[in-house]
């Protein structure tokens, strides 16, 4: 499920969906694959015109560039397993024996980055579930937490317990490994530090988002959608401020926020919000994509090389 203007107040259940759309698995289309419309002349804002911004209400297929820098979910959670492992392993050596939970994504699964990236696009869904998606909050998914590590835990697992038995993050360097197991296995996996807490990626992710959402383009259909929004009864700058309505904080969708989702899904879907602002996303992240170029090779080529590892940990 990337990551400045101001923002309207988001609700609990937008945020949580918002770094989703962000971090989840990625479809494999982009914007110059498929049959459009000629975008607005305005390159305001220094972003270079998309080829042509696809005309769809949903652009739930189409994939960023930048996805192609992002360790897809099946590799984040290989890489988790592999890490669990060898903290197992070096536990062990101490004589200490602990289950260590691998991290995991939390939250519902959606099917692209882009699904929900600006706003809600199906209209099956929402006639539903309103602004949430399928299944959020059924069937009692929340999680136990895992139990804190004792003292003697915290500081073979990160080199020190931390004031009030809260670890600090891992200080290890790229060419050693860090305190505790938990550097130990970081380290034995590939995996760089320095770029891991850049999050390059990440960051130009979340910036042409921004960016986007900032464009006199996209500004221009949001207008439009707005407009629309105000005439079947609703008022919100853009589909996010929609969705993040503090009123939706509700245990299951009312009938008012199936209205206003429903609503949302079809004044996108009549002014082409979702191909506009996919497009002109689309077209500053190839501007940083550029710009990163080589500090983006050694990041593709350290998830290689991490990938590797893991691999022989895993046995394959």
């Amino acid at each position: 499920m990337d990551r400045a203007v101001v923002r309207p107040r988001r609700g609990p259940a937008t945020i949580a969906l918002l770094g989703l759309a962000l971090a989840a698995l990625a479809g494999c289309t982009g914007a110059g694959d498929r049959g459009g419309r000629p975008p607005a002349a305005d390159g305001a804002s220094g972003a270079p015109p998309p080829a042509a911004i696809p005309v769809t209400g949903d652009v739930t297929g189409l994939d960023l560039p930048i996805a192609a820098y992002l360790p897809t979910r099946e590799q984040r959670a290989r890489r988790s397993v592999a890490e669990a492992v060898l903290i197992r392993d070096c536990l062990a050596r101490l004589g200490l024996t602990y289950q260590v939970p691998p991290a995991g994504d939390g939250g519902p699964v959606l099917k692209s980055r882009t699904e929900r990236r600006y706003g809600v696009g199906d209209p099956v869904e929402v006639a539903t579930w309103g602004f949430r998606p399928p299944g959020a909050g059924v069937g009692g998914t929340d999680k136990p937490s895992a139990p804190a590590p004792s003292r003697e835990l915290a500081v073979a697992l990160y080199g020190t317990a931390g004031a009030d038995g809260v670890p600090p993050a891992p200080t290890e360097g790229v060419d050693r490994p860090g305190p505790g197991c938990l550097g130990e296995a970081r380290f034995a996996l590939g995996v760089d530090p320095t770029l891991e807490r850049a999050a390059l990626p990440s960051r130009l992710d979340v910036e042409s988002f921004e960016r986007s959402r900032a464009d006199p383009r996209v500004r221009r259909v949001l207008a439009q959608w707005s407009t629309c929004m105000r005439a079947k009864g609703f008022d919100y700058p853009d589909p996010l401020a929609a969705g993040g309505d503090p009123q939706w904080a509700t245990p299951a969708p009312s009938a008012r926020e199936i209205a206003a989702a429903s609503a949302t899904v079809a004044c996108k879907a009549e002014h082409d919000v979702a191909g506009t602002w996919y497009a002109v996303d689309v077209a500053y992240q190839r501007q940083a994509i550029e710009r990163e170029a080589a500090a983006l090779t050694r990041v593709r080529a350290n998830e290689e090389e991490s990938a590797r590892r893991v691999a022989a940990v895993l046995g394959g």
